[in-house]
């Protein structure tokens, strides 16, 4: 029996590019399948119609996963400065607070798509 393809975007079946297979999106289909009980194998795409809107979706969520990531380097690195004699304590909530903000970037979760190797894709921002 041959697999759907389900837009990501749209939720309709189309044909379009392939979605990389990651950790992330092996978890939320684990967690659906032993919610629901269902195994809806669908092969996950973008179709040429969403492709704009998903870059952008794309784009936004790798720019605050890297913002977040930072700013929670950035804050490890202040507690540990001003810590004093507490400096483990202080780095250990840093850590904490970074793995936070790291999984706060993951609610705009886009996974990435597989691209047609040589071609260069003709599609205005």
């Amino acid at each position: 029996m041959a697999r759907k393809n389900a837009c990501i975007i749209c939720g309709e079946q189309k044909d379009g590019l392939e979605v990389l297979p990651d950790n992330v999106l092996n978890t939320m289909r684990w967690i659906k399948e032993k919610t629901t009980r269902k195994k809806k194998d669908y092969r996950l795409v973008v179709c040429k119609d969403c492709f704009t809107k998903y870059r952008k979706l794309r784009s936004s969520y790798e720019r605050r996963t890297t913002l977040y990531v930072a700013l929670g380097v950035v804050f490890t690195v202040m507690l540990a400065l001003v810590s004093g004699s507490r400096i483990l304590g202080a780095i250990g909530y840093g850590i904490a607070l970074t793995v936070f903000l790291y999984l706060l970037a993951q609610i705009s979760y886009m996974p990435r798509v597989k691209l047609p190797e040589g071609k260069k894709l003709d599609i205005a921002k």
